[in-house]
């Protein structure tokens, strides 16, 4: 095997009275776990940027890193825009929204509401006027609605 410098590294001879216990760090070859390196966000924004197609493990690290806030905001924006100019296949598409999906709290209701769930979903500002109208009257017909999906809910 390689050393950094170059040299070669060679196992001492046990039978020449070198040893090659663990002590002096040569291991028993068959005793070696090799481990898969960690794939670092600049590898994964690399990776995407020329061309390549994420795994699913790739996108679970990036959307860990993103919601564990373990990643530079600039980093965040480089990967999306590598995805955005080289698109993702459904199979990515896919991971990824389960994996945003699961990423935060997961709202659950009660079995009896099932088929009464209803959204309005709105992008919010100043110019949604359906609703404040919309969602009392879909209330009132026995419908559930929930609105945790504006994106601006301060002014809706």
């Amino acid at each position: 095997s390689q050393t950094r410098g170059g040299g070669k590294k060679e196992k001492p001879d046990t039978a020449a009275g070198g040893g090659g216990g663990g002590a002096l760090g040569w291991e028993d070859p068959a005793k070696e776990v090799e481990e898969a390196p960690m794939t670092s966000i600049p590898d994964l924004i690399r990776k995407k940027r020329d061309g390549g197609q994420l795994t699913d493990e790739d996108i679970r690290v990036f959307i860990r890193a993103v919601t564990g806030k373990t990643i530079q905001d600039c980093q965040t924006g480089a990967m999306l825009m590598a995805i955005w100019q080289r698109g993702m296949v459904p199979a990515e598409t896919n991971t990824f929204t389960r994996e945003m999906m699961s990423s935060g709290e997961v709202m659950s209701w009660p079995d009896e509401w099932r088929g009464l769930m209803v959204d309005k979903h709105s992008t919010g500002g100043v110019g949604d006027k359906v609703s404040l109208v919309l969602a009392p009257a879909l209330a009132a017909c026995g419908c559930k609605v929930n609105r945790d999906s504006n994106m601006s809910p301060c002014v809706t």
